[in-house]
């Protein structure tokens, strides 16, 4: 099952039932065709982190936060560069206690591109 979540208002705004032997990778692309996420910003964990779902983001006017972990050493390294070479580097640090752990999120931000 993968769900669209509504931050501020604390509410479910859809969800898609993924097909058996399949994944959130397929389900994520039909839950963005039954949103209107126009003028949004959709965070998505690692495992929807792919071309296609950037693109559908892009494609439906919002704005995309993806992870990304080592299992994409190719994608990190560009963004490891991206972030050693740029000129200037804002971060901001969330701790929050979640899911029994202590969950840290690092947010880099290039400011001048």
């Amino acid at each position: 099952m993968v769900s669209a979540w509504a931050c501020e208002n604390n509410l479910v705004l859809g969800q898609v039932k993924t097909e058996e032997k399949s994944n959130e990778i397929a389900a994520i692309p039909n839950l963005l065709d039954i949103l209107d996420v126009s003028g949004n910003l959709v965070s998505i964990d690692a495992m929807g982190t792919q071309k296609e779902i950037a693109k559908k983001i892009i494609d439906n006017d919002a704005n995309y936060i993806l992870a990304v972990k080592g299992n994409q050493p190719q994608l990190l390294e560009h963004l490891q560069d991206e972030f050693r070479f740029s000129k200037q580097i804002e971060l901001d640090k969330n701790e929050d206690l979640g899911h029994g752990r202590i969950e840290t999120r690092i947010c880099s931000v290039i400011a001048d591109f």
